[in-house]
């Protein structure tokens, strides 16, 4: 790049030569600089668009698929059996999940329509006792289609995710409500037992199978 000459009448003898001179040279380095900045400017706004792409969607946005959710490829996964798609984390614990997430674990909710496996969630249980505590590798499960009934649930029959927290149905996008755990085959896995945390989850229909045994 050719730089802008300075005209010849501010070129002058002695001193002001020597400024002119110093002018036109400093002057000469700025425009040929001009293009490296270019390129340091271009060069950081894409690294700052790719950042900003590389965010992905937050626990209980919609997806099409887990880089939906998580572009890095971490550990945000997209949940394809829920409408519409749903980011997850699988297998979280009590202090894994996002602050505006909460862990729940699912369990099947077949074997809680069966009445050999009764229990009563209420009871401080030290060994296992027919129909009221369950076995040591079970947990006692309120009954959605039976209220005031629960029956044991072997653990191994459990699913573990970050699901959305809420606190209404306002708080869940469309399709989804606002729904307590300790519900529909859930548990918390919290460290302050003393509360009943919600979690955003697919309005009930007849198609969703399990989930028709859930109230709105």
């Amino acid at each position: 790049m050719i730089a802008p000459s300075i005209p010849r009448s501010l070129v002058s003898a002695g001193s002001g030569s020597r400024l002119a001179a110093r002018a036109a040279a400093t002057l000469r380095r700025a425009v040929e600089g001009a293009p490296w900045l270019r390129v340091l400017g271009l060069g950081l706004f894409v690294a700052l668009a790719s950042g900003l792409a590389g965010c992905g969607h937050k626990i209980g946005d919609a997806c099409t698929g887990s880089a939906d959710c998580d572009p890095s490829g971490g550990s945000r996964t997209c949940d394809l059996s829920q409408p519409g798609g749903y980011c997850i984390v699988e297998g979280c614990d009590a202090r894994s999940c996002p602050s505006d997430s909460v862990c729940m674990r699912f369990f099947p909710e077949q074997p809680l329509l069966d009445p050999t496996k009764a229990c009563d969630p209420a009871a401080v249980c030290t060994a296992p006792m027919s129909g009221t505590c369950c076995d040591v590798d079970e947990k006692c499960l309120p009954d959605v289609k039976n209220p005031g009934q629960a029956a044991c649930v072997r653990n191994s029959l459990e699913k573990r995710a970050c699901v959305e927290s809420c606190g209404g149905d306002g708080d869940c996008r469309g399709g989804y409500v606002c729904r307590a755990s300790g519900t529909c085959g859930t548990l918390a896995l919290i460290l302050d037992s003393s509360t009943t945390p919600k979690f955003c989850a697919p309005i009930p229909t007849a198609a969703n199978g399990a989930l028709s045994l859930c109230p709105h």
